[in-house]
């Protein structure tokens, strides 16, 4: 009777997988039959590796498959991360619903931007960290990751604000000593090492002086000059995570201490990129799509572990804001 009850209400069935992204895949459509996000611009202050991207962009149609299929394979690299990390008790394909929902129903991630890339290596970057866990020798680990997200840099150079968050998780992983810190640093030297290089065979140094210049460049997001409608999306997001946070918290006893040690970690990412977010408005929806990681372990972890009528409402609830969010907004907007 329990087993019963149990399978009464669960979520991640093949009828919700399909109808999820059956839906992701319709707002892709409706954005673009509306051209939303293209032509992709660079900007004066963007690496000049993306400006170079933005610029040998094929068409529309070319351009919008290229973002679909990184969303798409993001989600999947999610997915595997969690599967191999064991970071939800079960079996599910939530996390890899929840990103391309949460990417999908955003006006502001069509067709592709510069952290489309970068959330690959993010993911990398977050399984080297895990794969650390409690080896005061991984240095290969901590050269890995912090190379990883020195690629990023390239096409987002504010990617390298994460770094500290990884020094913090390595802390708290038991993986931080000198050695481990100093291959962190020389994980990134090494990218810019060969830009150093490469621009001073060039005899340009552009690449590698202006991205640095609007990182130190702080501009706090206000509440009143942004939408409304903006607004409404990000303090639901805010509080599915609170949510599930909690929950997390106050059931931690279910799950091992290396389990609950990663999703804490997986907790402090999610609000060190909302942070980042309100700091640096100029690059708020780059961090909000890095926000799109962690946010999306997190609901799905809630929505996984939690059997009852009321979340099995609350999801479909979800699914159904977000996607007539932006409908809205894009109804707004045309």
């Amino acid at each position: 009777m329990a087993d019963l009850q149990y399978r009464k209400y669960q979520i991640d069935t093949p009828i919700v997988y399909i109808y999820v992204f059956a839906a992701c895949m319709l707002c892709w459509v409706f954005s673009y039959i509306n051209s939303i996000g293209y032509p992709v611009y660079g900007e004066v202050m963007a690496p000049p590796l993306w400006n170079a991207i933005c610029q040998i962009l094929p068409g529309k149609v070319f351009t919008y498959i290229i973002g679909l299929l990184l969303m798409v394979g993001g989600a999947f690299l999610l997915h595997r991360a969690n599967y191999a990390l064991m970071l939800i008790r079960e079996k599910t394909l939530l996390p890899f619903l929840f990103f391309i929902l949460l990417i999908s129903t955003n006006p502001n991630f069509f067709p592709l931007k510069s952290t489309s890339l970068g959330v690959f290596c993010l993911i990398f970057a977050v399984y080297q960290l895990f794969t650390s866990y409690h080896e005061p020798l991984s240095m290969g680990n901590a050269y890995n990751a912090a190379l990883l997200i020195g690629l990023g840099s390239l096409l987002w150079v504010d990617i390298l604000w994460f770094l500290p968050l990884f020094w913090l998780g390595m802390y708290s992983f038991r993986s931080l000593n000198i050695r481990t810190f100093i291959a962190s640093l020389l994980g990134v030297c090494t990218i810019y090492w060969f830009v150093l290089g490469w621009c001073v065979w060039q005899k340009d140094f552009t690449l590698f002086i202006v991205p640095f210049t609007s990182l130190f460049k702080i501009h706090f997001v206000l509440i009143r000059d942004a939408d409304f409608l903006d607004w409404i999306g990000l303090l639901y997001t805010a509080l599915l995570l609170i949510i599930a946070s909690v929950n997390i918290i106050m059931h931690e006893y279910e799950d091992n201490l290396r389990t609950r040690q990663f999703l804490s970690f997986v907790i402090v990412m999610a609000v060190w990129s909302f942070v980042l977010f309100f700091l640096y408005e100029q690059s708020s929806e780059e961090y909000l799509e890095m926000a799109c990681v962690p946010a999306s372990i997190l609901m799905a972890h809630f929505f996984t572990v939690m059997r009852n009528k009321y979340v099995v409402w609350l999801f479909h609830f979800t699914v159904l804001f977000f996607i007539a969010l932006l409908f809205i907004r894009l109804w707004k907007f045309l």
